[in-house]
C-alpha cells in the first residue's frame, strides 16, 4: 500500500485525531488540487504471538484510512488523494517521505502548561531531521488569523525560509511580514550600556542583513505587500510575538551534524514548543 511520491506532493500524517485533522484541513486550505497523501503509521513492536492480532488491526486501519481518503478525494475531485499506511517508527517513516518539494504536514495539540511536555514531539523531532519543509499545525480555534510572518537572519537556512514564505503569501493574497532580531554582543548584556554610536553601527549591519534578504523577493514578487520589521531582543520572542495573529510562521533550521542532528536549533526548537499558529520549518539547502 506504499505510494511512490510525485512532485509537489503534501503529506499528511493521519490517525483521526483532532490534531490529525488540524493538519488534513490546513493542507486542504492551502491546497485542494494536485496530489495529497495520507500516511498512517502503525507504530509497535511486531512479534509472533502477537500475528493474529497484528493482522486484524492492520486490516481495520486500513479500510479506515482508505474511508477517510475516500472522503477527501469525494469532496475535492480536482485532488488526487492517496492512502498510504506504514508500520514502524512515526519520525523515521516521515522522515523517509520528506523531500525538497515535498511538505509534511503534522497536527499538534494546542500549547498548554509547562513546555516540557512537548520537548519530544513528533513536529520537534520531525523538523529537525527532515530533509524538506515540515508544517505543525496546532489544534484551531475560532480566532481569525492573517499574514505570513518569516525570521530572517541571513543565513541559507534563512533565505530559504523567506522565499517559501513570500511564495505563500503573494499565493494567498497576505502581507509578508519579515522580522529580524538582534541583540549586543553577550559580553556586554547585564553590564554596562555598550557605546551609543557602536550600537548604531550594530543596528545599521543587522538592518542591511533584514533589506538584503527581502530584495529578491520583492523583484519576484512586485504585488506583494512587505512588512519588515527590526527588533532588538531576543528571535524567539519577537516571532512568537508576532505570529499569535498570523496566519503562519516560517523559520529556517540551520541543520546539524551526528546525534544534534535530532534536534532544531535553538530558536526554532523554542518556538515549536510555544507554537500557537500553523508553522512552517524549513532545513537549510543540502550542499
Amino acid at each position: 500500500m506504499t505510494h511512490t511520491l510525485t512532485r509537489n506532493q503534501t503529506v499528511v500524517a493521519w490517525d483521526g485525531s483532532d490534531p490529525a485533522r488540524a493538519a488534513l484541513d490546513w493542507s486542504l486550505a492551502r491546497c485542494n488540487d494536485g496530489e495529497l497523501t495520507l500516511v498512517r503509521i502503525l507504530d509497535r513492536t511486531v512479534s509472533s504471538a502477537d500475528y493474529f492480532a497484528e493482522e486484524s488491526t492492520t486490516v481495520h486501519a486500513r479500510e479506515v484510512l482508505k474511508d477517510a481518503a475516500d472522503r477527501v478525494s469525494a469532496k475535492y475531485p480536482d485532488l488526487t488523494v492517496h492512502a498510504d499506511l506504514r508500520s514502524g517508527d512515526p519520525v523515521t517513516e516521515l522522515r523517509a517521505l520528506s523531500e525538497t518539494d515535498t511538505i509534511v504536514v503534522v497536527g499538534t495539540h494546542r500549547r498548554r502548561g509547562s513546555t516540557l511536555r512537548y520537548e519530544w514531539s513528533m513536529g520537534a523531532r520531525l523538523a529537525g531531521s527532515a530533509r524538506g519543509p515540515i508544517a505543525i499545525i496546532p489544534e484551531g480555534d475560532s480566532t481569525h488569523h492573517a499574514g505570513v510572518v518569516v525570521g530572517v537572519d541571513g543565513s541559507a537556512a534563512s533565505n530559504a525560509a523567506v522565499g517559501f514564505a513570500a511564495k505563500e503569501a503573494d499565493r494567498t493574497g497576505q502581507e509578508l511580514h519579515a522580522i529580524h532580531a538582534w541583540q549586543e554582543p553577550l559580553v556586554w548584556r547585564d553590564t554596562t550600556e555598550p557605546d551609543a554610536r557602536f550600537l548604531q553601527t550594530l543596528e545599521k549591519s543587522h538592518r542591511r542583513i533584514l533589506d538584503e534578504a527581502l530584495v529578491t523577493v520583492a523583484r519576484r514578487y512586485p504585488a506583494l505587500s512587505i512588512r519588515a520589521s527590526l527588533v532588538r531582543g531576543a528571535p524567539q520572542s519577537a516571532l512568537l510575538d508576532a505570529s499569535r495573529g498570523a496566519a503562519l510562521l516560517v523559520v529556517g533550521d540551520h541543520g546539524q551534524k551526528g546525534i544534534s542532528k535530532l534536534l532544531l536549533g535553538s530558536v526554532s526548537h523554542s518556538i515549536v514548543l510555544n507554537i500557537q499558529s500553523p508553522m512552517v520549518v524549513i532545513p537549510a539547502p543540502r550542499i
